[in-house]
């Protein structure tokens, strides 16, 4: 009778939203480095990952996943971001037995350092003899960061159904206002025994609004629902040897400031060690086509990973690399 709670209760905060979750305007919400994709592998996918996440990664996409890692799990990953900026994820989770997964994540948004520029600055100054005209640098220079600490736990309650729950501390500096949000994620993960087909849903920075000087904003809420399945593989629709796996993913997405999108990937596995993914995104302002590479090796005890994406963010932005390494134990 618990278990069934517990799940009906998961399913509730998946599903029933608040109607404001569905209805912000464009460019309302604040801690927006809370949307940039921390991960590689993820993003080869084109961010389609609610129903792939497993492990370390599913901290960043869908708490559940973190019940299907064996052992332990460790997630390295670093995003060069735009304009300069880097962005740094770390996520670990432990497989407790009965007591189920818990994990632990941080992620770092590094902006770098700016110029500090002022009106009372602006203007012409004598360099040498010669007017030269400021416009506004003072001289001094001063760095900007954002990050996330968070905690989670996951279990299966079922041979098929697995939820979780983190909790996450998100800090943003602004440089003279900053503010610190506590926030909640959600997940659900639910095998249909029809072949490989995989479904789950998560909610995630589920929090108060933040508030700069008298300014409140939103955080970023999204919502994802999303399914997994094998087209190709042991337990695909085409059922071949194992050496070979062609796996499709498909997320619809809910922002609170954003028209609804969805995104779609594909996974081609060659023995289980070389991976080819792409994937695209849909009404996202900046983002379409992304690819991905990744390789798996077993050293003894631990199966070593390593994965690269590449994104196109349009002509005038340029192009996003982001590269993952991550450790794994049965």
């Amino acid at each position: 009778m618990m278990r069934f709670t517990i799940t009906l209760g998961m399913v509730l905060l998946c599903l029933l939203l608040p109607p404001e979750a569905a209805g912000q305007k464009v460019g309302t919400s604040s801690m927006q480095f809370l949307s940039v994709a921390p991960d590689a592998r993820s993003s080869g996918f084109g961010t389609a990952f609610v129903a792939m996440a497993a492990g370390a990664h599913a901290l960043y996409w869908n708490p559940a996943g973190l019940a299907r890692a064996g052992g332990h799990t460790l997630a390295l990953d670093r995003v060069n971001w735009l304009l300069d900026a880097t962005h740094y994820a770390v996520g670990y989770g432990v497989n407790l037995g009965s007591f189920g997964h818990l994990g632990a994540q941080f992620y770092l948004a590094d902006m770098g350092q700016f110029k500090e520029t002022r009106v009372d600055h602006l203007g012409f100054v004598d360099r040498d003899g010669t007017l030269v005209y400021n416009p506004g640098l003072t001289g001094n220079t001063f760095s900007l960061s954002s990050w996330v600490l968070g905690l989670t736990y996951a279990r299966n309650f079922t041979d098929r159904f697995a939820a979780g729950l983190s909790t996450k501390v998100a800090r943003e500096d602004l440089w003279l206002a900053s503010d610190v949000a506590v926030l909640f994620d959600f997940g659900i993960t639910y095998a249909t025994g029809f072949r490989s087909l995989r479904l789950a849903a998560s909610v995630m920075n589920f929090g108060a609004p933040v508030s700069y000087g008298e300014d409140s904003f939103p955080v970023p809420l999204l919502f994802r629902l999303g399914g997994a399945m094998d087209l190709v593989g042991s337990a695909g629709l085409v059922p071949v040897h194992d050496s070979s796996r062609l796996t499709a993913t498909f997320d619809l997405i809910q922002p609170n400031d954003y028209d609804q999108q969805w995104a779609a990937g594909l996974e081609y596995s060659l023995f289980q060690r070389l991976f080819v993914r792409s994937g695209y995104q849909h009404n996202f302002d900046a983002v379409g086509f992304s690819y991905g590479l990744g390789a798996l090796q077993t050293i003894g005890p631990v199966r070593l990973g390593v994965d690269y994406s590449y994104t196109d963010m349009t002509e005038a932005l340029g192009v996003v690399h982001r590269l993952g390494l991550s450790l794994t134990t049965d």
